[in-house]
Parts: structure tokens; C-alpha cells; sequence
């Protein structure tokens, strides 16, 4: 009877127990926020991306991974099937790229997108929209330190060869000359020794010239600013005689053309008053009585009334 008690007992645990999981199951799947499917395409690894890895937008978690699995269209690519809130903006522009979450070595997907299109991305009935996948910082820095070391390895092979055993003796007499012409070097400075520690008191003796060529640049000036004022008095002298020298024209020509004439004319009158002066003289004396009774007539002539024979 005990046995078939404990057996009752665990049929009707197992029984609870199933209900119980059934119910948190349904639950659980009409909690679930409703989403919007979308498959990224990717070329590149995506290593440590596992089922239900995060699925953020700009750092924002939207979403989750559903299934990972090789595209059947192209074996080479990836299809990774993702579900995200209805309320993000998707559009043509919008790309993933792999990120890691921290020292885990799991990784996310990261939803971005560049701005150039604002566009809805397109969605045909019965397909799954499709979103490009970017190369992520990791594969980028392996790609590009995959190169890094090709061109490494190029350039020790180059180096390899520019280092062979001619080039060597070659770089043996380079340096050779390189320590003779040092050597040289420091004999030319040890002969310019001298002529370098004359060279301040060479230096001081032209500060000393050039600032007595300064003071004497500036007596020049004073001198040349005192000598103007000569020059201005002898200009201003010249300017005098030059206005003396037009008066004299004038007064020699006033005197030429007209005091001259005027003096000749008085002493033309003066003549001729001089020898009516000495008329009257030579008739005063020879009749005095003329200066009271006038001038007599000359005597009368033949015909004439008091004409007289025996008068003469």
C-alpha cells in the first residue's frame, strides 16, 4: 500500500509540475513582445554572436539574435535572423556591425546607420527584409595587420637585399669617410677657436661704430636743419636783388626816355634865352635911351615921309 501511495503521490507531482511548466511557458509566450524579423547578411566572421545575443540600435537595446546559419543562396555568406521592436527606425541606410560586450569574448549586434536615407527599408510579402553587415573595429585592425605584416616582411626582404655583402663594405667606407670628415671637423673648429672668442669684441667695436655713425647721422641732421636757414635768408636776398635789379631797369629806362629829352629841351630854351639875353645887351649899350624911349625905327628911306638927301 505504501509503495502504491508513493507512486500516486509522484504521478500527481510530475502532474503539477508539467501544468506548472506549461502555464509559465504560455505565460511566457503571450508576454512576449510582438517584432519585426529581419535577416543580416554578413560576409565576415561573427564569432562570439551566439542565440539570443542583444540586438542594439545606437546603444539601445531593441531586440535580440533568433538563429545563426549560412545563407543556402551563398554558402560563403552568413544569415543571421533578428527580431527587433516595430517602433525602430529601420531604413535603407541602416547597417550592423559585430561588437564585443566587454572581456567576455561574447559579442552583439549593433544597429547604425549613416543619415544619407530616411527611407523605410523596402519589404516584399513572404521575404524577410535584409540588412548589410559592416566589417567591425576587430576586423578592420586584422585586415589591415594582416597587410601590415606583408609590407613588414616585403620590407625586410628589401632590406635583406640592400644589406648584402657589397652594400656592407660600401656602408664600412660611408662611415670611414664620415669619421674622417668629423675628425676634420673638429680641427676646423679648434683653428676658428680663436677667431670665434674675437669675435664679441668684434662685435662690440661695431656696436660702438654703428652708434657713432648714429650720432653723427644725427649732428648731420642738426647741421643740415641750421643751413637751411642761410639758404632761406640768401633766397630770400637773391629775390630782393633780382626785385632791385627790375626797379633799376625801370628808372634807367624812365631816365633814358624821358628825363633825357626834358633835360635836352630846358637846355635848348636856355640857349636860346641865353642869346636873346646877349641881343639885349649889345642894344642896350649901343642905345641906351632905347630902355626909356623904346626901340627906334630904322631910318626912312627915298619916298618915304622925313626922307632927307643931305642925312647921308
Amino acid at each position: 500500500m505504501e509503495s502504491r501511495a508513493h507512486a500516486l503521490v509522484a504521478v500527481v507531482f510530475l502532474l503539477v509540475l508539467g501544468i506548472a511548466v506549461a502555464i509559465v511557458g504560455l505565460w511566457m509566450h503571450h508576454s512576449e513582445k510582438p517584432g519585426v524579423d529581419f535577416d543580416v547578411i554578413s560576409p565576415y566572421s561573427v564569432a562570439g554572436l551566439g542565440l539570443q545575443a542583444p540586438v542594439r540600435f545606437k546603444g539601445v537595446r531593441v531586440g535580440e539574435v533568433t538563429a545563426i546559419g549560412l545563407d543556402p543562396r551563398n554558402p560563403r555568406m552568413i544569415r543571421i535572423r533578428i527580431k527587433v521592436d516595430k517602433s525602430t527606425p529601420i531604413t535603407r541606410a541602416t547597417f550592423a556591425e559585430l561588437a564585443p560586450q566587454g572581456v567576455t569574448g561574447l559579442s552583439y549586434l549593433s544597429l547604425s546607420d549613416q543619415g544619407t536615407d530616411f527611407a523605410p527599408i523596402i519589404t516584399k510579402p513572404g521575404k524577410v527584409p535584409e540588412i548589410p553587415m559592416h566589417p567591425s573595429f576587430f576586423e578592420v585592425l586584422s585586415r589591415n595587420g594582416e597587410s601590415l605584416v606583408n609590407r613588414s616582411n616585403e620590407l625586410a626582404d628589401r632590406l635583406n637585399d640592400l644589406l648584402n655583402d657589397r652594400n656592407r663594405a660600401r656602408f664600412g667606407q660611408t662611415l670611414t669617410h664620415l669619421d674622417q670628415a668629423t675628425q676634420d671637423l673638429v680641427q676646423m673648429e679648434n683653428a676658428m677657436m680663436p677667431a670665434l672668442k674675437a669675435l664679441p669684441a668684434m662685435v662690440a667695436a661695431t656696436q660702438s661704430t654703428m652708434l657713432a655713425s648714429h650720432q653723427l647721422i644725427q649732428h648731420l641732421n642738426v647741421l643740415a636743419v641750421n643751413a637751411q636757414k642761410p639758404l632761406t635768408s640768401a633766397t630770400q636776398a637773391a629775390a630782393s636783388l633780382q626785385k632791385l635789379g627790375t626797379a633799376s631797369e625801370q628808372a634807367i629806362n624812365t631816365l633814358n626816355y624821358q628825363t633825357l629829352p626834358q633835360v635836352n629841351r630846358l637846355t635848348q630854351s636856355l640857349l636860346h634865352s641865353s642869346a636873346a639875353f646877349s641881343e639885349l645887351s649889345q642894344s642896350l649899350k649901343q642905345s641906351p635911351q632905347s630902355l626909356i624911349y623904346g626901340t627906334q625905327g630904322p631910318p626912312p628911306g627915298p619916298g618915304e615921309s622925313g626922307f632927307s638927301a643931305g642925312a647921308h
